[in-house]
């Protein structure tokens, strides 16, 4: 079931990949943040607005304003904005396709949706676990540190 929901202010730590075709740079992201003693016990994957052609990623978790960023990490601040949320209980390599429900379900109904994504539900190892996939509806604003 596809919901609107609103989501508060909220702080995500982790590793930045960048380029034109990201998906090869992902999984990798995936083991060096793993690797790291993050104090985390729940990860997500923010997919950012493109900028310069170039598609942009957070490999990370959401941390307290406070935590400070680890060396070599990114810090992004979302602010409270509106999203699609959708529950996917399924593999990882069906998150595309649901990601792309969302979008279909934003144009039907009227709504504008961004390039912003937040999908919440990542452990270490990548095991097929229940994702909560949201999409932002315009405007959508981050700000890295």
């Amino acid at each position: 079931m596809i919901e609107t929901v609103e989501l508060p202010e909220l702080i995500a730590i982790g590793l930045l990949v960048e380029g034109e075709q990201i998906a090869d740079l992902v999984r990798p992201a995936w083991t060096r943040l793993f690797e790291r003693d993050t104090g985390a016990s729940a990860f997500l994957r923010a997919d950012l607005l493109p900028e310069n052609g170039k598609h942009r990623a957070l490999i990370g978790f959401l941390a307290a304003r406070k935590t400070d960023r680890p060396e070599g990490m990114t810090r992004i601040e979302i602010p409270a904005q509106r999203y699609l949320r959708l529950v996917h209980d399924g593999s990882l390599a069906g998150i595309p396709a649901a990601l792309d429900r969302l979008r279909h379900h934003a144009k039907a109904h009227g709504l504008v949706a961004t390039d912003f994504t937040l999908d919440f539900g990542y452990l270490p190892g990548l095991p097929d676990t229940r994702h909560e996939l949201h999409l932002a509806l315009a405007p959508p604003v981050v700000l890295l540190s």
